[in-house]
């Protein structure tokens, strides 16, 4: 066959290459617990392995979202109607949702094979990385931090635009949670767009670009990624062989002391001690060396369209909470312009209605003293959840692009770290900075 038409017919027709757990009539429900009898219920369902949860219980009134087997759900539905719990369906047929999601390939060198209208394979994300580096070498280098536990790089991205001011630090976490593929589609755009920067008609845009050192880790959880697009789409942690570790439970913050577990078939087990993983291990070490200088954090998953600030484990308000929940409102307003993408913003608990521990973003801001962290749950608030199809991609990543920026807005006239040290019984008090 003719080279051209390959590229051809690979450019064109967008294929899938998952040859995996297939979940034909499974079906995503969702029920809002008004009593305490129907949160205790939905709690218990986390013990039992029919159900996915993919948005899980925490406090009253705030919506619960799980997926049930074909075998289990008449039994959930007569339990749900006996408790009096109302419950709505979301995707009738889940596989069905997430053959939608097509996955595309990219061709190496042909830059314009990568966009943003399709999902890619790990190995897709990374070529595309090393061939934008070639492009730009001298604004943009791709490194090796770390390898994941069965041997796959994690890679990290740097860019310096030339000219820049170099007034401070910026990074950006993707990918830690391996089914939330509309975290690295936009952690990748972000970089597209930042390399392209100088030569944008957006000066705010481009002296934004030019005022910091940017740094991106696209698919922190390489391993769990590839698992779900070849063995099970709803994958969500790691491949430790030992018991799979939801990363973002295994950081050293206020490790194991709630919203975890420590049954290892958990999708929220969060290892046996922190940093057990060789990719948190990996991020930690790559996030320390970068510290000095460091201003802001970014992590981004799906879904809820939540802005969610430290500290995931407290209920409180700690240090410059009313600073970046101001940022935040800022960069909502942004983000809502465009679509009328509706945010909420707040502590886990405010937000998802739980609280949590061992997450990257709290560490770096009790640890290192950033001021700015933000954790983005980006698209949408649940009619798709984590199948969103592919024509939500670029709309999801214009309208993030916006609410980032706004939150980028140099606040002080130098970088500013947060001062004292984070206790882990209160949090911290102060909420003054040093220069």
């Amino acid at each position: 066959m003719d080279i051209n038409l390959i590229y051809f017919l690979i450019f064109f027709f967008p294929i899938s290459f998952c040859d995996c757990i297939k979940f034909y009539n499974y079906t995503l429900y969702r029920g809002i617990p008004v009593d305490a009898k129907h949160l205790e219920y939905f709690q218990n369902l986390t013990e039992v392995e029919y159900v996915n949860f993919w948005r899980l219980p925490g406090r009253l009134f705030k919506p619960v979202d799980l997926v049930v087997d074909p075998e289990h759900k008449e039994l959930f539905l007569k339990e749900a109607n006996n408790l009096g719990l109302y419950i709505t369906t979301l995707i009738e047929d889940v596989q069905k949702a997430f053959d939608k999601q097509s996955v595309k390939q990219y061709i190496r060198r042909k830059m314009e094979s990568f966009d943003w209208n399709d999902y890619y394979r790990l190995n897709d994300i990374y070529e595309w990385l090393r061939d934008l580096a070639n492009t730009y070498p001298t604004e943009m280098k791709v490194n090796t931090i770390g390898r994941s536990h069965e041997n796959r790089e994690i890679l990290a991205v740097e860019i310096t635009l030339k000219g820049s001011k170099m007034r401070s630090k910026v990074i950006v976490e993707g990918g830690i949670h391996a089914r939330e593929w509309i975290s690295p589609a936009f952690v990748t755009y972000f970089i597209n767009e930042l390399i392209h920067a100088p030569y944008s008609n957006d000066t705010e845009f481009k002296d934004i670009a030019m005022t910091y050192e940017w740094f991106f880790v696209p698919v922190l959880n390489p391993d769990g990624y590839e698992y779900s697009h070849t063995n099970n789409r709803m994958w969500r942690k790691n491949r430790n062989q030992m018991g799979s570790v939801d990363l973002n439970r295994n950081f050293d913050h206020a490790f194991g002391t709630t919203g975890v577990s420590f049954r290892m078939s958990s999708d929220t087990f969060c290892g046996l001690r922190a940093f057990s993983e060789p990719e948190s291990q990996a991020m930690a070490s790559f996030i320390e060396s970068k510290s000095q200088q460091l201003e802001y954090y970014f992590a981004f998953h799906s879904y809820g369209q939540y802005m969610i600030m430290p500290y995931a484990n407290l209920k409180a308000h700690v240090e410059n909470f009313d600073t970046v929940y101001k940022m935040c409102s800022e960069a909502k307003t942004k983000i809502a312009e465009k679509y009328n993408t509706a945010y909420t913003i707040g502590t886990a608990f405010d937000t998802v209605g739980y609280m949590t521990s061992g997450v990257s973003g709290c560490w770096v801001k009790a640890k290192l003293r950033v001021p700015y962290v933000v954790t983005f749950e980006l698209r949408d608030s649940g009619y798709h959840g984590f199948s969103l199809p592919p024509e939500k991609i670029r709309p999801t990543c214009l309208e993030t692009m916006d609410g980032v920026l706004s939150l980028l807005k140099p606040r002080t006239k130098t970088y500013a770290r947060l001062e004292g040290k984070y206790n882990y019984d209160s949090g911290v008090t102060t909420n003054r900075q040093i220069t």
